[in-house]
């Protein structure tokens, strides 16, 4: 696992070898062997094209971003990809020097990413012509999102911004305290019904308001605990999910919680440690741990309805569904679907050897996979007859 010490003018990253991420840990946890299970699906890779060096042996996580027409991929040193959605073909490759964090964020004809550096920049989609770039408080380490008007960025300081589209021009800033030492990463701030939802290394969720940048409410999901500023971390790194009146989200260390979008009144919570994305279907919220438990859970009540123990110790990534079906990545580089009512095990398909740069992206029933050596491939998944 991988740390950040937030200042003003650098990130400290450390390895903490009391955790399972780093290889010499004598305290980690070993993973499971693969499972034996009965196959109900087949999965058919459409495509796989090369997209650089992908993360490169780093922690970095490099989230693919997908629109209507290409699938668009970036590596540690810069280079950002454009592939043709339904072929992989390359359209286009820019080579921008720089260190990109977080992924990225495709749509309204932009493609747009934060850097190491404190940067926010936006490329041409049709050509990953550089449109603009914009000084940020400091390094952006989760996907920015945009409504086309704003483009939201979100730092590892506790800073949102939002920069004017079409310029880059700062538009508003909305700040709040976060502690020194968070973990190296960040959550997408999500915009829906003209406001900006952000959670924060800190265990806080803010709503904002989109146009002016005026804060709604901020609400703590999880309370630091322990003596060590390692024990305390209750980063909200996971997604944040607006759906169904709730703001859903997880914490590093923490709990799996909903609060209400409007005024985040908190509906229940559950013990729970994850700093990987969340996904949901049909009312139902899925959630990889941070020991490699997968669990479904009821969203009005937080009733966990099963939990696959299977993959326990596999270094999951977070969870997305396809037609259905629940699916993760694991540090081997297999992907595993699992059934959305039960968590039974339903498909398996080894994508590489290197496991995987962030969470899979679902689009149009197709999933999209970034490897950590920078391969994209592309994912269909029938039941069999």
């Amino acid at each position: 696992m991988k740390y950040s010490f937030s200042t003003p003018a650098a990130a400290v990253l450390l390895c903490v070898m009391a955790l399972a991420g780093c290889a010499s840990n004598p305290n980690a946890i070993e993973p499971n062997p693969l499972p034996d299970f009965d196959k109900r699906f087949d999965v058919d890779r459409l495509w796989r094209s090369g997209a650089g060096d992908g993360v490169d042996e780093t922690a970095m996580k490099l989230r693919p971003a997908v629109t209507a027409q290409r699938v668009f991929a970036a590596d540690i040193h810069g280079r950002v990809y454009a592939f043709n959605r339904e072929n992989g073909k390359r359209q286009w490759r820019t080579k921008t020097e720089d260190r990109i964090s977080g992924g990225l964020y495709a749509g309204y004809g932009q493609v747009l990413y934060g850097t190491r550096e404190g940067e926010a920049v936006a490329l041409d989609a049709e050509s990953g012509d550089e449109l603009w770039r914009s000084r940020v408080s400091s390094e952006v380490l989760a996907p920015p999102t945009s409504d086309g008007l704003l483009a939201i960025f979100q730092t590892i300081d506790g800073h949102v911004l939002a920069l004017d589209a079409e310029t880059g021009e700062q538009r508003w800033d909305y700040e709040t305290t976060v502690p020194n030492l968070t973990l190296l990463g960040g959550t997408q701030p999500v915009i829906e019904s003209g406001r900006v939802y952000a959670g924060f290394a800190s265990g806080k969720v803010a709503a904002i308001e989109l146009e002016t940048g005026a804060p709604l409410w901020e609400r703590r999901v999880a309370e630091p605990t322990g003596r060590s500023e390692l024990d305390r971390l209750v980063d909200v790194d996971s997604s944040l999910l607006v759906e169904n009146g709730g703001v859903f989200t997880a914490t590093f260390q923490g709990k799996l919680a909903v609060l209400d979008w409007e005024n985040g009144r908190p509906y229940w919570a559950k013990d729970i440690s994850t700093h990987q994305e969340i996904s949901s279907y049909l009312s139902t919220v899925f959630v990889a741990d941070s020991e490699g438990l997968v669990r479904g859970a009821e969203q009005r009540s937080g009733t966990f309805l099963w939990q696959q123990d299977k993959l326990y110790g596999r270094r999951l990534t977070g969870t997305a569904v396809q037609n259905g079906l629940v699916v993760v990545g694991d540090f081997e580089g297999y992907l595993h679907w699992m059934d959305s009512e039960t968590g039974e095990l339903v498909a398996r398909y080894r994508d590489n050897r290197d496991g995987f740069a962030d969470t899979p992206v679902v689009y149009d029933d197709v999933l999209y996979a970034l490897s950590a050596d920078g391969k994209v491939a592309a994912y269909r998944i029938e039941e069999r007859d």
